[in-house]
């Protein structure tokens, strides 16, 4: 009989196990495998064969389409901090308004997760150009992220998202899940749950080889905490048959996700020299209903793997703006030297080429939170049909069209605003969102789950995105590890106490 059984191991799932592994035992199950430097797909043919699917159950990462969005995510050792950027930032304060609990309540966790990931700034973030173009852009309003990242080893690749194949990065395989580890944490990779059920003394968990036929077996737990993702853990409550209150994957939040360009612009950027994503613009404005909001523009990075196809592509794009009437017409045509720029990129990207001027516009921001959770046999989607026309999403075009006014430059509006394309999203929260009681969330300040029929459903958790209220404006990493870590506090306490009940 385990105490608890943790299922996943992103940076909810990482923190329960590795504060609960030295006082209690403790069951780790992860349906993802262990991702290793050197082990990552190289180039987009090996990012292809890296998709899980039912040909490769066990791949790396998946897509779902919902109403008018796309969501990807990760499924490894790790969860997502084994694809991404490793960015580590602090919601705005204004971000909790409605929450259970203050930015005040967090502070202490958000300190202990940022001492244990080691995040810190790139020091060669000056040499890329970013910081001076976008003090020129927004005066004031620049921040310089911190990442968890081993600068001494990183070579500015760029390869952050399809996973780090040079050791640089510190995912969490590094940092919590080595401490859960290290304190004796039991761990079941590769390995799917498929069904909960209440039990006398607990929870049974049937568990199964991912993508096996075979029946599986029943494994008993105590308590159980859900840190499987946003869309893994709903999932896995709808399967449950659990009774769950009316916010039930209502009022999900994309995180105000967005990609743009502004293209071959008047200054030097960094477009074409990969690295991680080290540079921001945090812009901080009031919405219609007078309430403050955040909005993050990043520096984006093109991996030096997709610079070439990224260079012909927004050529091509140019192009195909051009006939929609997207280009300004009082804006004057591209002089020579510029079409030289775009044809050195389709040639090899440098620079001396259109993308080495060119703005990846990555995008956080406070969206209003309106996506619903739809439950189809591969799994939970988002229908969010016009997200693209979110407030957020529309002030941050502005801000582009802006920005080309001052710089030059031609803008390749958000992917989901051309014909075909939707909003796409690697920050699904919400669907199981804190509250103060039934009517408010999912499930109270420290992830137990409401029960209709009264109470809290008993010895069961939920520790991941999903129980992020709303949009925070920032990458949202740091946020969940910081709740996770009060969960878990909680949880030891409850432990202690089982035991020493006569």
């Amino acid at each position: 009989m385990y105490d608890v059984a943790v299922i996943g191991s992103g940076y909810g799932g990482a923190v329960i196990a590795a504060r609960l592994a030295p006082h209690a035992r403790v069951l780790l199950v992860e349906r993802g495998a262990w991702w290793r430097p050197g082990q990552f797909p190289e180039g987009l043919l090996g990012l292809a064969r890296a998709h899980m699917g039912a040909h490769n159950p066990a791949g790396l990462w998946a897509m779902r389409l919902g109403a008018g969005t796309g969501l990807a995510f990760a499924s490894a050792f790790g969860g997502s901090s084994a694809v991404n950027y490793g960015i580590t930032a602090q919601p705005d304060d204004h971000a909790f308004a409605g929450w259970p609990l203050t930015a005040a309540d967090l502070a202490p966790w958000f300190a202990r997760v940022h001492a244990t990931l080691g995040a810190s700034a790139d020091p060669r973030a000056e040499r890329l150009g970013d910081q001076q173009v976008l003090d020129e852009l927004e005066p004031g309003a620049r921040v310089d992220l911190e990442n968890t990242i081993d600068w001494d080893r990183c070579d500015q690749c760029g390869r952050c998202v399809p996973g780090c194949n040079r050791g640089a990065k510190r995912s969490l395989d590094r940092t919590y899940l080595a401490l859960a580890l290290d304190a004796g944490v039991e761990l079941r990779l590769r390995t799917e749950l498929l069904e909960l059920a209440r039990a006398r003394d607990g929870y049974r968990l049937r568990l199964r080889a991912t993508g096996a036929v075979s029946a599986g077996d029943w494994v008993p737990a105590r308590r159980v905490v859900l840190a499987a993702g946003a869309l893994g853990t709903l999932d896995l409550l709808h399967r449950s048959g659990l009774p769950l209150g009316p916010w039930f994957g209502q009022r999900m939040s994309l995180n105000g996700d967005g990609l743009a360009f502004l293209y071959d612009t008047r200054r030097r950027l960094s477009g074409h020299s990969g690295a991680p994503i080290s540079t921001a613009a945090r812009l901080r404005f009031t919405d219609d209903l007078g309430q403050p909001r955040t909005l993050m523009v990043m520096s984006g990075r093109v991996p030096r793997d997709a610079m070439r196809f990224t260079g012909a592509a927004l050529a091509t794009l140019l192009e195909l703006l051009a006939a929609r009437g997207e280009r300004r017409r009082d804006r004057p045509a591209p002089t020579p030297g510029r079409w030289r720029r775009r044809l050195r990129d389709l040639v090899g990207v440098g620079e001396h080429g259109a993308l080495s001027r060119t703005f990846m516009y990555k995008l956080d921001g406070q969206d209003g939170a309106r996506g619903t959770a739809r439950f189809t046999g591969g799994g939970a989607v988002i229908d969010w049909p016009d997200y693209a026309r979110d407030p957020i999403m529309q002030l941050a075009a502005a801000r582009l069209r802006r920005w080309a006014e001052q710089i030059g430059g031609v803008v390749v509006p958000d992917v989901a605003t051309l014909p075909g394309m939707r909003s796409f999203s690697v920050h699904p929260l919400g669907g199981c969102r804190l509250g103060r009681d039934l009517g408010d969330g999912v499930v109270d300040d420290l992830g137990r789950p409401f029960d209709p029929r009264g109470g809290l459903h008993p010895g069961l958790r939920v520790a991941d995105g999903s129980i992020v209220r709303g949009s925070l404006g920032v990458p949202p990493s740091l946020t969940i590890a910081a709740l996770a870590e009060r969960i878990a506090d909680d949880l030891i306490r409850e432990v202690a106490q089982a035991r020493a009940a006569p």
